[in-house]
C-alpha cells in the first residue's frame, strides 16, 4: 500500500477493540449508536478493485443492530489525508460492491454504511454526487445517486477529549493525526500520553505512532532528530532515541536482506526456466528455498 496514512489506520483499526474505541469517538453524536458495539466484527472483505487495490484501502466491519434484530449492516471506513473533491464517488463505488457482493452470495441484503475519516484540513466541506450535476436541470438531477455518509473530521475534538480516551492506540493515533504537520507540537503533546503507559501492549502501540511519524517526518524532509536532540532531558525524548536506533538498525538489516535477493532474482527465474530443481537453485544463489519461493511465487511461477 503505497499512502502510508492509510496503512498506518488500517492496521490499527484491525484490531477489534481499537475499532469499538475509534467508533465510540467517531459516531457519538450520530444516530448510529444504534449499533451493538459488542456484535462488530473485522471483515477481511475489501471493496477496493483490482486496479485500485494499492491506492485506496477500505476498512471494513459488520455489525448488528442495539434493537436486538438479526438485521446486519456493514461499516466502511475511507481515510483521507488530503482534499478528495470526489470521495463520494469512490464511496459509492464501494457501497456498489458490497451490495452486489451480498446479493451474489445470497445473503440478506443488510445496510451499508459510509464513514469517512478525514485529517487533512481544520475546514473540510464534503461534495455529495449531485453537487456536481447542479448545471442541470431538476429533471436530471433526480436520477442522481443519494445516500449518507458519516463524515469525521480529527480537527473537530479539542486535545483534552483526545487525552482522556483510555485506548492508547486510538488516543495516539488521533493526536498524531491531528498535529502531524507541527512535528515539535505534536511530541510535545505525545509526552502527556506517554506518561500514562502502563502496559507492553500500550508502549507497542506507542512505538508504532512514533515510526510512522518518523517516516512523515523524513517525507517532508523534517530533521526530527535534531528536534529530539535538542531537548534530550526530557524522557520521551531519551526514550525516542533508543526507537531511533532501533529503526535504524531494523532498516540496515532489512536493506542487506532486500540486495541480497534483489541481485539474485533474474538468476533465480532463468534457472526455474531451464528446469532445475530448487535444492540446486538455492545452493547456487546461496539463498533458502523459502526465499526461492518466495520469488517464483511473486512472478507466478511456483505452483504448489
Amino acid at each position: 500500500m503505497h499512502n502510508i496514512h492509510d496503512k498506518y489506520i488500517k492496521e490499527r483499526l484491525q484490531v477489534r477493540q481499537n475499532a469499538i474505541d475509534f467508533l465510540k469517538v467517531a459516531i457519538s453524536d450520530h444516530s448510529l449508536y444504534k449499533i451493538n458495539m459488542d456484535t462488530l466484527t473485522y471483515s477481511p472483505t475489501s471493496f477496493v478493485d483490482e486496479s485500485l487495490k494499492e491506492v485506496f484501502a477500505d476498512i471494513v466491519f459488520t455489525c448488528q443492530l442495539e434493537d436486538g434484530t438479526d438485521a446486519l449492516c456493514t461499516i466502511i471506513i475511507e481515510h483521507k489525508s488530503y482534499d478528495d473533491p470526489h470521495v463520494a464517488f469512490q464511496l459509492l463505488g464501494y457501497m456498489s460492491r458490497s451490495y452486489l457482493q451480498q446479493i451474489k452470495n445470497k445473503e440478506s441484503i443488510s445496510a451499508v454504511i459510509p464513514l469517512l475519516f478525514c485529517h487533512h484540513s481544520h475546514s473540510y466541506e464534503y461534495k455529495t454526487i449531485e453537487t456536481f450535476f447542479d448545471r442541470h436541470s431538476s429533471g436530471i438531477t433526480e436520477f442522481i445517486p443519494k445516500f449518507k455518509v458519516v463524515i469525521f473530521n480529527v480537527h473537530d475534538l479539542d486535545d483534552e477529549m483526545i487525552f482522556n480516551i483510555r485506548n492508547v492506540a486510538i488516543s495516539t493515533m488521533l493526536l498524531t493525526q491531528k498535529h502531524i504537520n507541527k512535528p515539535i507540537e505534536l511530541l510535545n503533546k505525545l509526552s502527556k500520553i506517554f506518561e500514562s503507559l502502563q502496559t507492553q501492549e500500550e508502549r507497542n502501540f506507542f512505538n508504532s505512532n512514533y515510526v510512522y511519524i518518523m517516516m512523515i517526518a523524513e517525507r517532508k524532509n523534517i530533521d526530527l532528530i535534531n528536534i529530539i536532540q535538542i531537548d534530550i532531558d526530557k524522557p520521551l525524548n531519551k526514550y525516542y532515541m533508543t526507537l531511533v536506533e532501533e529503526y535504524k538498525l531494523k532498516n540496515k538489516l532489512e536493506g542487506k536482506i532486500e540486495g541480497k535477493i534483489e541481485g539474485k532474482i533474474e538468476v533465480v527465474l532463468t534457472m526455474i526456466d531451464d528446469k532445475m530443481p530448487l535444492e540446486q537453485i538455492s545452493r547456487y544463489t546461496q539463498l533458502t528455498i523459502q526465499e526461492v519461493i518466495d520469488i517464483l511465487k511473486a512472478h507466478g511461477k511456483y505452483e504448489e
